[in-house]
């Protein structure tokens, strides 16, 4: 009986072989980007309203845990970007930057697990032709740069002064 399990395991591993050779995604990856972004969208994005930094700074916790790049760090890297996005569309002061920030975040995670642009745009509601084609457009352009007197004492940009 063991003997016949042994080989029955080993076949299945030889046919699962190829798929991961070949680097074939995962089927439930974007499933799992999608519910990551929920998360960060219920737990972060009411921030952004008041602060993008704060909206920054509570992405950044949900992703403290995330050491390696997985589903759940490249949900959480690409709400930050899609959130920050739409912020800096109305004029909002530092999203523009913060957007920039998860652009880098996400890209490399998502080169990590291979996964194009439609099908992560889809994880996140929305005009995805739209966000890919700013996608491409932040890429091609400089970091953005906040003049430096609106910088406060903890480093960050705000829009008062003391």
């Amino acid at each position: 009986m063991r003997f016949v399990i042994r080989h029955l395991l080993t076949f299945l591993l030889m046919l699962s072989l190829p798929a991961a050779i070949a680097g074939t995604p995962d089927p439930r990856l974007p499933g799992r980007i999608a519910e990551a972004a929920l998360e960060a969208q219920g737990h972060c994005y009411r921030l952004i309203h008041h602060d993008t930094f704060a909206y920054e700074a509570c992405l950044k916790d949900l992703l403290a845990d995330e050491k390696t790049p997985g589903p759940r760090r490249l949900g959480i890297e690409y709400f930050g970007f899609v959130g920050a996005l739409n912020s800096a569309r109305l004029g909002m002061l530092g999203a523009q930057d913060t957007a920039w920030t998860f652009l880098q975040r996400f890209r490399a995670t998502q080169k990590k697990l291979r996964i194009d642009d439609a099908s992560l745009c889809a994880s996140v509601p929305g005009d995805c032709e739209v966000r890919i084609a700013r996608m491409k457009l932040m890429e091609k352009s400089p970091p953005p740069r906040q003049p430096n007197d609106l910088r406060g004492d903890e480093g960050h940009r705000h829009a008062h002064r003391d």
